[in-house]
């Protein structure tokens, strides 16, 4: 792997106006800026040509020229990286780099979801997301921080519904309680995002047998799913589980789950939770993966394949 390694990196300095141009030969100490054209990542297939975007460059004294420094063979699998650098006449350097992912052919779609959050790790999910511009569907509840639910949606999240207490005996108890507590969740998101969201998933997923405890003996799932349909929503269960809700422990544990059971030329829902800290460590080893192997990664939609169990109750 190569990265830009051992520059200083320009400190924030902004020419005050008026300034005298001799100012800029004695006292510069501010760094070009340099903006990419396009994306921080560039995903490619075997054989696929590389078309270089390029990028600008802003100084706040002089005229500076911008290197661009292609490392690596893209006829071939793996992680790439295309440097951009540039430095001014007080030798003040900057530096930023874009990463080529080069894979074989189409191998399947990986579909990262996340339950439960917002939570104290969601943040840092996101800034993983981020840097390998990968969007991921998160069905919130009524826990965490409005700011966290705007950053997932203003970064290009799919913001799905998971009720807004989560609470099993509360809203497997009638289906008068069901759908007050998903619509209450609705309505916080919309609040936030000013996006009606009409994606979900049931606690539990739809085949969960817990729900028995609180029905009565009325086979609530069999009803709910049939009438989250009528009420306009589209629910999503999955069919690559990573253990983080039992049985896993680590992170080291959830990755091996989640690439094991991965799908091949077909598509994976992946299940998470973004309140774990240790699944949340896995994401990038499992995005590292996937984009190495040829996988696309996609958020969930109304259309996407939904992944449904077979109901239980």
């Amino acid at each position: 792997m190569v990265i830009a390694a051992d520059v200083l990196d320009g400190e924030t300095y902004k020419r005050p106006e008026n300034l005298p141009d001799s100012f800029c030969k004695t006292s510069d100490k501010t760094a070009p800026e340099i903006t990419l054209n396009g994306g921080s990542v560039v995903r490619l297939k075997i054989g696929e040509q590389y078309e270089e975007l390029g990028a600008t460059v802003t100084d706040d004294c002089d005229e500076v020229e911008l290197i661009i420094n292609n490392k690596g063979d893209i006829n071939n699998k793996g992680q790439y990286y295309v440097i951009y650098s540039a430095s001014d006449s007080s030798h003040n350097l900057a530096t930023v780099t874009r990463q080529v992912n080069v894979a074989p052919e189409y191998h399947g779609t990986i579909y990262l979801t996340f339950d439960d959050g917002p939570g104290i790790y969601t943040n840092d999910l996101l800034d993983i997301l981020a840097k390998y511009d990968v969007k991921a569907t998160f069905f919130v509840t009524g826990a965490g921080d409005d700011e966290t639910i705007l950053r997932e949606f203003k970064e290009g999240h799919a913001i799905g519904l998971h009720t807004i207490s989560h609470s099993y005996a509360h809203i497997y108890s009638s289906v008068e309680n069901f759908f007050d507590d998903l619509y209450a969740v609705q309505d916080r998101v919309r609040g936030i995002t000013g996006y009606t969201s009409q994606i979900m998933r049931f606690p539990g997923g739809s085949s969960n047998t817990v729900s028995r405890r609180y029905d009565g003996g009325g086979r609530i799932m069999s009803t709910l799913v049939s009438e989250v349909e009528n009420r306009g929503f589209t629910y999503f269960d999955w069919n690559v589980t990573s253990g983080d809700a039992g049985g896993a422990t680590s992170a080291e544990e959830v990755g091996d789950n989640v690439i094991d059971r991965l799908i091949e030329y077909g598509e994976s829902v992946v299940l998470q939770h973004d309140v774990k800290g240790f699944s949340v460590d896995a994401v990038e080893r499992i995005i590292q993966y996937g984009l190495e192997n040829g996988y696309e990664f996609k958020k969930l939609s109304a259309d996407s394949f939904t992944a449904h169990h077979g109901v239980n109750n």
